[in-house]
């Protein structure tokens, strides 16, 4: 189930008291409201009941998929210092061992999890795959800070029988820009991935751009 508190809010426009719900953990088969409160960022915005004023509220949370089997520890901004280490899960009881678990910090990459994970795909292929797209096919891209991220699969290409990947970034004027490649390279890292002992998740980690760099700098397989 999904559990919230009360939290006091003042409007800092009119000062003006009142109560925001803040959700500690959201399970969307029970409460699929929250999911698209997530999407919509609805979840994150306090409306001041008196002039109506909104102010985020940036919180962390645990999003739960029971239908699609994993768990996301979420929380809203990266410290400065962080350093890629895994959440420990074994004093959490009730955790699922066939449930995938990851860390992510920031909305944009919670919104983007939720949409790899609940098509079935395997995330650290993506997150290497895109590592090659702004390292390797696009350096430009990385050489300008642009974030790629994933944006769908397709699979009804009369010119890609087994489909296409999409993945998109915004550039400097805020222009969306989208790229997409056959659904066999994502396969192709999905098998460097099985066959590359850097790419093993421990308990629960944070899966990025900065992970799969940190692992491909590692030791040699």
């Amino acid at each position: 189930m999904s559990k919230c508190h009360k939290e006091n809010i003042i409007c800092p426009k009119c000062q003006a008291h009142g109560e925001f719900d803040m959700w500690d953990s959201v399970n969307v088969d029970l409460d699929p409201q929250l999911r698209e409160g997530i999407f919509s960022e609805d979840i994150f915005i306090y409306k001041c009941p008196k002039c109506g004023h909104e102010t985020g509220i940036p919180y962390g949370t645990i999003y739960h998929d029971m239908t699609h089997r994993f768990m996301i520890f979420f929380t809203f901004f990266r410290e400065d210092d962080f350093k890629y280490e895994p959440i420990d899960l074994s004093d959490i009881p009730g955790l699922m061992k066939d449930y995938k678990y990851r860390h992510v910090t920031g909305l944009l990459e919670l919104k983007e999890k939720i949409l790899i994970l609940e098509k079935g795909l395997n995330d650290i292929a993506i997150e290497r795959m895109k590592y090659g797209i702004t390292h390797y096919d696009n350096p430009e891209l990385s050489d300008k800070g642009f974030k790629l991220l994933f944006g769908d699969v397709i699979y009804d290409i009369p010119e890609y029988p087994n489909g296409i990947i999409v993945f998109f970034y915004e550039d400097e004027k805020n222009e969306s820009h989208r790229l997409t490649y056959p659904l066999n390279s994502y396969y192709e890292q999905c098998l460097a991935c099985d066959l590359d002992p850097r790419m093993k998740v421990n308990d629960c980690e944070v899966v990025d751009e900065g992970w799969i760099s940190m692992k491909l700098k590692s030791a040699e397989v």
